[in-house]
């Protein structure tokens, strides 16, 4: 059953001769009255902000929920662009590894081509010495077989009296020595 202050209030009680005395009952329901009705009010306040605090848990649990589920989602993003990082910083590895790789290969290819050019061109030198040796010889061989000529062509104009207007061997410059020639070039 639910009392409220004005069922205090009103309440009225049986008179009997022998009975308490009507004001102070009276006063006294009224007093309790009074303090029932101050409870009420205090019991209506305390339900309101308890409404008031209920709801505002209700508001701080899901802002806890917010941010749990965005703590999971930073976490999720943190490791996945950790991994996606990882994934780049190999990739890039690998790249770099790729190019390197290649750059060696190349320059080794580089180096080969250069000493086989090298190669080709000492040969080249090498025969382009050993046919001017050839040469040399060859003219120096000339020489000698004209100088002799010349010589024996002197000789023979002598005994047959040839005249002074004619080229003497006298006025031949001396050939040089065929041997220090060919030492030289070589």
């Amino acid at each position: 059953m639910h009392i409220s202050p004005l069922d205090i209030r009103k309440q009225r009680f049986r008179k009997t001769v022998m009975g308490f005395d009507p004001d102070q009952v009276n006063s006294f329901l009224e007093m309790v009255a009074g303090e029932f009705e101050a409870l009420n009010r205090k019991t209506v306040e305390l339900s309101s902000q308890l409404k008031l605090v209920e709801q505002k848990l209700e508001d701080y649990v899901k802002i806890e929920k917010n941010l749990n589920d965005t703590l999971l989602t930073a976490q999720r993003s943190t490791d996945e662009a950790r991994m996606n990082a990882q994934k780049e910083a190999e990739l890039i590895l690998k790249d770099a590894q790729i190019r390197a790789d290649r750059y060696e290969d190349e320059s080794r290819n580089r180096v080969h081509k250069l000493e086989a050019e090298m190669l080709s061109l000492k040969a080249q030198r090498d025969s382009f010495l050993a046919r001017f040796r050839s040469m040399l010889r060859d003219q120096l061989t000339l020489l000698e077989v004209i100088s002799d000529d010349l010589i024996a062509g002197s000789q023979k104009d002598k005994r047959r009296g040839a005249s002074d207007e004619d080229e003497t061997m006298d006025e031949v410059p001396s050939q040089p020595n065929v041997s220090s020639i060919i030492e030289d070039v070589g």
